[in-house]
């Protein structure tokens, strides 16, 4: 499940070993995001299409996602980025299939173990959304990956990755960590990164300093300027692009997916994330963190203030439209 295949190097790679996959008669389905075809990377989108008809030639099951029913509409896109293989391996977090995710920084990560079938369920789970698939009945509270919980994100009807993001902030006694592609957190979200800062935990964010929206990047100065003045050690990352998403805190508490923090990846795209316990990987993150925060510019307090009026009144003004974004 990708919200984007973009015809290239590594999508024809991808390709190649999905056709090894249907030659040695292992089921194959691929679901792509009919958005994602087209604005991920525009020029690439009569080619994707094309790529996708070629494996559905071969044999993969396509399913190019569109929302369909229960009160849906064309806003509530497919955003996860899944890979599954039987039922030990899954490969999951922030790069589609694409070229330009290899000059990024990003996090992907490897789940290696007795998961049984709770991402191919999901898959089900989500097709049926297209209209395509009879309704798959699953328990959303409990999805788990071996010792690993799987949290999605359900438009309309379940927001459990923006629950356990909040569960994970408040539950942190020393630190708190979040990196995050779009980060235009509700006032909830603000709020407890507000009360952990100002009672003494260590709160740090790595954000993008330039994404593919410009309201987002318009809005990031002035809700860095208030996350700052509260403690809060915002960096803005000034190397290409930033695009993992992932959160943890210092007692190993960790999550991990597609979602972005802002409003679309907490309520209302279909988001897939993990939460798992694990120091190792926390320590990991943290390692990841700081190397890329020699990419980074560290958000002082008054920095906004030091713009332009016309950035500061675009700053306001996006902030203003962030519950739309």
């Amino acid at each position: 499940m990708y919200f984007s295949v973009n015809h290239g190097e590594w999508a024809n790679k991808v390709s190649m070993q999905l056709e090894e996959c249907l030659a040695r008669g292992v089921k194959v389905r691929l679901m792509v995001d009919s958005f994602g075809l087209a604005l991920d990377q525009p020029r690439n989108a009569l080619n994707n299409r094309l790529l996708l008809q070629d494996l559905e030639e071969e044999g993969v099951e396509v399913c190019v996602f569109d929302p369909k029913g229960h009160r849906l509409n064309r806003m509530n896109r497919m955003h996860m980025k899944v890979c599954a293989v039987d039922d030990t391996f899954a490969f999951i977090g922030g790069s589609n299939i694409g070229d330009n995710y290899l000059e990024w920084s990003d996090h992907n990560l490897s789940v290696v173990g007795s998961l049984g079938p709770v991402f191919h369920d999901v898959y089900d789970y989500i097709e049926r959304f297209t209209g395509l698939a009879s309704a798959k009945r699953l328990n959303l509270s409990q999805l788990f990956a071996d010792d690993a919980q799987v949290w999605l994100t359900v438009p309309k009807q379940r927001r459990d990755i923006r629950r356990a993001l909040l569960g994970l902030i408040l539950n942190a006694e020393r630190e708190v960590s979040i990196r995050s592609w779009y980060f235009v957190p509700d006032a909830e979200i603000m709020d407890a990164l507000h009360s952990q800062a100002t009672a003494g935990v260590d709160v740090k964010i790595l954000l993008s300093d330039k994404t593919k929206i410009r309201l987002v990047d318009y809005a990031n100065p002035i809700i860095a300027e208030e996350l700052t003045k509260a403690g809060v050690g915002v960096y803005r990352y000034t190397a290409r692009f930033m695009h993992a998403k992932a959160a943890w805190n210092d007692k190993g508490d960790v999550l991990f997916g597609s979602a972005n923090i802002d409003g679309k990846a907490l309520g209302s795209n279909f988001e897939c994330s993990i939460a798992v316990r694990s120091q190792q990987l926390a320590g990991d993150l943290r390692n990841a963190f700081y190397s890329d925060c020699n990419g980074a510019r560290l958000h002082k307090a008054g920095d906004f203030s030091n713009r332009s009026l016309t950035s500061r009144t675009l700053a306001q003004l996006a902030k203003l439209a962030t519950p739309w974004l």
